[in-house]
């Protein structure tokens, strides 16, 4: 069932670069620099949590669910943009905050070993650069993805909150296991 899921995903990613690459002047992605973000996820982000894993061999199970929690994230992003989520509803992008810094601390947790907090942490800095990422490109480059300065705070806080939430679920889900 995980495979089926992680190729599904795969296939939804696939569909929405499509779908930007082909109508990139459309409003829901003219001027965010969608394009090009979409093509970097493809190409190398969503690779890059398989190369890690078998980079760092820690086991011979390969941990389907904990890639199928991190590409979901670049599929609720992409989702939101093809949808038009992201303009049509002023707090959409909350949710993917929310739901992108928890599910990657979950999966250093998860996946990779690392201590809870320490998830958190690498989870919110990786976090920070991309939120740091969204304001330059609106300032150097003209686009238009960040609604000022609050937006910014929102999504960190939110950030931490999923962080939070994500490995206090994981932390519950592994003592139940051992019951």
């Amino acid at each position: 069932m995980g495979l089926i899921v992680n190729v599904l995903i795969r296939l939804g990613i696939f569909y929405f670069l499509g779908e930007v690459l082909l109508f990139a002047d459309d409003p829901r992605f003219a001027g965010k620099a969608i394009p090009i973000r979409n093509l970097v996820i493809v190409i190398s982000l969503s690779l890059l949590f398989p190369l890690l894993y078998f980079l760092k061999k820690k086991s011979r199970k390969y941990p389907l669910w904990f890639d199928n929690l991190y590409l979901s994230i670049f599929l609720l992003d992409m989702a939101g943009n093809s949808f038009n989520l992201y303009d049509r509803y002023f707090y959409f992008d909350l949710i993917p905050h929310f739901h992108g810094t928890g599910a990657i601390s979950a999966v250093m947790a998860g996946a990779f070993g690392l201590g809870g907090l320490a998830a958190v942490g690498l989870a919110n800095i990786i976090h920070m650069v991309l939120e740091a990422q969204e304001y330059y490109t609106d300032v150097f480059f003209k686009t238009h993805n960040v609604r000022g300065i609050g937006d910014t705070v929102n999504d960190l806080s939110v950030g931490l909150i999923g962080s939070a939430v994500y490995i206090g679920f994981l932390i519950l889900v592994k003592r139940l296991a051992k019951k």
